[in-house]
C-alpha cells in the first residue's frame, strides 16, 4: 500500500504522523461498502439490495463516509509505523478526525508515543536501611488470646494441656507444652516480621533504582494499561454475572477511586517493567534452555488441567522466557542491593 506521509518528531518518545489517504482510494472503499449497505436497504418500488445509491440518504452517505475511513486509516497507520520502524507503546491518538470532502485526498494527523531510551543509573546509591526485628512477649500473648478465642479445645484454661490440644488441631506434634507453643509462635512471627521487612525492602531498592535510572513512562502508556485494566474488570464481572454497582458498594469504593488506583499501579508496574528489562539488558542476564524447560515443567505441574497444546507454542514459550529474565533480573538486583549473605540468612 502507498502511503503518503511525513514525520515530525515532538521529543524523544511522541511522534507525529501527517498521513494522506489518496481520494482514489478513499472513494474506491466507500463505493465498496455503500454498495454492501444498500444491501440491507428496503425501499418501497425497488427489490432489496437494488437501491440506487443516489435514493440513499446523505445522512447514512456520511455515516458510511466516517466507516470507511474507520476501517482504511488504521492500514495507513500501520504502514507508516512499520516503514519508520516505530514501536508504540500505546495505541495512536487521532489529533482530530478529519473532513470528508468528496474528490478531495483526506489528510490526517496520528501521535505515535514510544518508550524512550534509558540507561541504568548509579546502583550503588541505591541504599537501604536493614533493620533488625525481635518478636515481643505481648506479641505472643496477643497470638495466644487470639488462639484461645478460635480454637475448640476440651481445656478451657490456658496451660499445658490446651496447649497440647491446641498443637494437634494445628497438626504441630511438637508442641506438648504452653512453652513448646509459644516458641512455635515466636518463630511464626518472626519468620512473618523478616518477610514483611524483606518485601518491603526490595520495594523501596526498585523504587529508587527507578529513580535513579531516571525512568519516567510517557502518560499514554499509563493511560492504555489502567484502561486495560478497567476492561479486564468488568469483563471479569461480567463474567461472574456480578453488578459493577454492586461491587463498588459492596467495597465502600468508587469507579473514580477505582480508576485512580489503577493509573497509580499501571505507573509502577511499567516502571518496575522497563527498569528490570533495561537491568537484564545492561547486566547480560540470560535464560538457559535448561531453566526455560525447568520453569516449564513446574508450569504443567501447577496447571495439571491446562491445555496441553500451548506448551509447545513458541509465542508461549518466549512470553515465559521474557518473565523468567526478568524474575532472574530481580533477584540478582536484590543480591546486588541487600547482599547475598543477607539473602541466604532470610531465605
Amino acid at each position: 500500500m502507498d502511503t503518503p506521509y511525513t514525520r515530525k518528531d515532538i521529543n524523544e518518545h511522541t511522534i507525529e504522523l501527517n498521513i494522506n489517504i489518496p481520494a482514489d482510494s478513499f472513494k474506491h472503499s466507500y463505493d465498496l461498502m455503500l454498495r454492501d449497505y444498500s444491501k440491507d436497504l428496503d425501499i418501497k418500488g425497488f427489490r432489496k439490495g437494488k437501491v440506487p445509491s443516489n435514493l440513499i440518504s446523505n445522512q447514512v452517505k456520511e455515516v458510511v463516509k466516517f466507516e470507511t475511513f474507520e476501517r482504511l486509516a488504521p492500514m495507513y497507520i500501520n504502514t507508516a509505523i512499520s516503514k519508520e520502524k516505530l514501536e508504540p507503546i500505546a495505541p495512536p491518538q487521532y489529533k482530530e478526525i478529519p473532513k470528508i470532502l468528496d474528490g478531495l485526498d483526506i489528510p490526517f494527523t496520528v501521535t505515535v508515543t514510544t518508550m524512550p531510551k534509558f540507561s541504568l543509573g548509579d546502583l550503588k546509591k541505591v541504599k537501604v536501611k536493614k533493620g533488625t526485628l525481635t518478636v515481643e512477649e505481648k506479641e505472643i500473648d496477643g497470638a495466644i488470646e487470639e488462639l484461645k478465642q478460635s480454637q475448640k479445645t476440651k481445656s478451657k484454661e490456658v496451660g499445658d494441656q490446651w496447649a497440647k490440644e491446641v498443637g494437634d488441631l494445628l497438626k504441630a506434634p511438637e508442641v506438648n507444652n504452653l512453652q513448646d507453643l509459644r516458641v512455635k509462635i515466636k518463630n511464626a512471627l518472626q519468620i512473618q516480621k523478616d518477610h514483611y521487612q524483606m518485601h518491603k525492602l526490595q520495594e523501596e531498592a526498585l523504587k529508587l533504582a527507578i529513580t535513579e535510572s531516571k525512568i519516567e513512562i510517557p502518560q499514554p502508556a499509563i493511560d492504555f494499561e489502567a484502561q486495560e485494566r478497567e476492561k479486564a474488570f468488568n469483563d471479569d464481572m461480567k463474567s461472574r454475572s456480578v453488578s459493577i454497582d454492586d461491587f463498588l458498594k459492596a467495597n465502600d469504593i468508587t469507579i473514580e477511586k477505582m480508576r485512580e488506583l489503577w493509573l497509580m499501579d499501571s505507573k509502577q508496574a511499567i516502571e518496575a517493567d522497563v527498569f528490570l528489562t533495561l537491568y537484564a539488558d545492561t547486566k547480560g542476564v540470560t535464560v538457559t534452555n535448561e531453566e526455560l524447560e525447568e520453569k516449564i515443567e513446574s508450569i504443567k505441574k501447577s496447571q495439571p488441567n491446562a491445555d496441553k497444546s500451548v506448551f509447545g507454542n513458541p509465542q508461549w514459550r518466549e512470553y515465559i522466557m521474557k518473565v523468567e529474565r526478568k524474575e532472574k533480573a530481580f533477584r540478582l538486583f536484590i543480591e546486588e542491593v541487600l547482599g547475598k549473605e543477607y539473602l541466604d540468612s532470610h531465605n
